[in-house]
């Protein structure tokens, strides 16, 4: 044997733990391991035999972010519903990844983006918005750094992260059919999950999290469950299944054929289904804001006749007669449109509490002051004890008028300059797709007035990944039809 390979004879396999430094190692370990399970029980036993997957995974990130970035998609759907039969902090897997993608982009040289594409106003608009996030750090009114950083994530955080990745990874149009099967198949699992809740009832762990940690009273209704599937609550399975059906009518509307254009059809079909046993009224505003949305988009005026008439009969149906009343989930539907419905009255006085409390705070109360966080840092003060409800009254108390009004000046701009791209496109295909997604977001703003339907999983990271899309479709659009007029001014010459 040889010099080398006597010394790597040293230094493998169970030789090492005769050194002092295996020695060592091996305590260190060993110490790790037992803080873990001191300190975190069954959770930290899970982190420690979780290790070898998490270097593995840190190892495929490092190599391809971009699957970190599809990681978020599958935690984004089945997160909540894991959490329910294994108890852990998995939302903040999606931080992880997001982290693990950026680190990849930055410190391998192998990846090597191109930095250019991250000069559109889109990108620019939501990083700012994260760092006026970041500002509101040292606002007087907050509850401290550790909520500011809970609290952050779904406002800001995540769409800062999200969005440039996008744009800077996922170019090809594989990407963007890859997006919407994973969008139909994921939403199908929670739609027959649904249904499994709604026909065999729930099981175990459901129950738990409906009794044991009283989720009942809003899911269960005169003795009717709102069906809430693998997702948070029922609020956002409705919004996420109605966001679904929306997109695959449309996509059903489109230039495709034969089999394809029957799935999408069937898929619209059960996704409607899907958000009807949800019982969610909130979401009613999604297919009424992105139907109106694309019947604009596509500037025909007889199908925008006829799907305003289409809008305006349900309205009345619900509103002014008793139609189908022996529907439980149309009855709760009803109750939406009721002015005197005692929800309506309680959010206005709550309105009125917190334009009291910010006549002198312009950058609100501080980001992790109101809602679930406000509740868990702050539990005695009048912002965690004064429901937000809608999403733009809590970014008002949260942020104040100026945090509002920024916030409200990149959604408008988002939808306009998305809205402008769409309407330039020359390609049916491409408009199809655009429309589909850009009515998702245009849905899910409406729907935002009476629920937090940006934040909430999966919506909030569906959208992360849409608003991008569509300015990639539309730059796609733009390349091919060049690339057409050159060939046909080639062969005219």
């Amino acid at each position: 044997m040889n010099s080398k390979e006597t010394i790597t004879a040293q230094f493998s396999g169970a030789s090492i733990l005769s050194t002092p430094v295996g020695w060592i190692l091996m305590i260190g370990i060993l110490g790790v391991s037992f803080l873990l399970f001191k300190f975190l029980g069954i959770i930290g036993g899970a982190l420690l035999l979780g290790l070898p997957i998490s270097l593995v995974v840190l190892s495929i990130i490092w190599n391809n972010p971009k699957l970190g970035v599809w990681g978020n998609i599958i935690i984004a759907f089945f997160g909540a519903g894991i959490a329910r039969y294994v108890p852990g902090p998995w939302g903040l897997l999606v931080d992880i990844l997001l982290a693990l993608s950026w680190l990849s982009v930055i410190l391998n040289k192998k990846v090597n983006p191109n930095w250019k594409y991250l000069r559109n106003p889109i990108a620019i608009l939501y990083t700012a918005w994260m760092l006026f996030l970041v500002f509101e750090i040292v606002n007087p009114s907050g509850n401290g750094l550790i909520a500011w950083f809970y609290a952050m994530r779904g406002i800001g955080f995540y769409q800062a992260l999200t969005i440039p990745l996008i744009f800077l990874f996922f170019r090809e149009e594989e990407d963007l059919e890859k997006f919407i099967r994973l969008l139909i198949y994921f939403s199908l699992i929670g739609t027959i999950w649904g249904f499994k809740q709604q026909i065999l009832g729930t099981d175990a762990a459901e129950d738990h999290w409906l009794y044991a940690e009283e989720h009942h009273e809003e899911h269960v209704l005169h003795g009717v469950l709102r069906v809430f599937s693998f997702y948070s609550d029922a609020g956002s399975f409705g919004a996420s299944q109605a966001m679904m059906s929306l997109m695959c009518a449309i996509m059903f509307m489109g230039p495709y054929k034969g089999i394809k254009k029957f799935k999408y059809l069937v898929f619209a079909v059960i996704f409607l289904l899907g958000f009807a046993i949800s019982g969610t009224r909130g979401a009613l505003a999604v297919p009424l804001a992105g139907g109106i949305a694309y019947l604009i988009l596509i500037k025909n005026f007889r199908i925008l006749v006829a799907g305003f008439s289409g809008m305006i009969l349900v309205f009345v149906i619900l509103k002014y007669t008793f139609m189908f009343q022996g529907v439980e989930q149309v009855r709760r539907m009803r109750t939406a449109l009721d002015p005197e419905n005692k929800s309506l009255s309680v959010r206005l006085e709550n309105q009125k509490t917190f334009a009291r409390y910010l006549a002198s705070r312009p950058f609100g109360g501080g980001i992790g002051t109101a809602g679930f966080w406000g509740a868990r840092f702050n539990p005695d003060s009048l912002m965690a004890n004064t429901a937000t409800d809608s999403w733009f009254v809590k970014i008002w108390a949260e942020t104040g008028p100026v945090g509002l009004t920024f916030h409200l000046v990149i959604l408008g701009f988002t939808l306009g300059y998305g809205g402008h791209k769409i309407m330039s496109m020359r390609s049916e295909k491409h408009r199809t797709q655009a429309s589909a997604l850009y009515a998702m977001f245009a849905g899910a703003i409406l729907a935002s007035y009476g629920n937090q339907v940006l934040i909430q999983m999966p919506t909030g990271i569906i959208l992360n990944f849409a608003i991008p899309f569509i300015f990639l479709i539309a730059e796609r659009d733009q390349k091919e039809w060049l690339k057409s007029v050159k060939k046909a001014s080639k062969l005219k010459s």
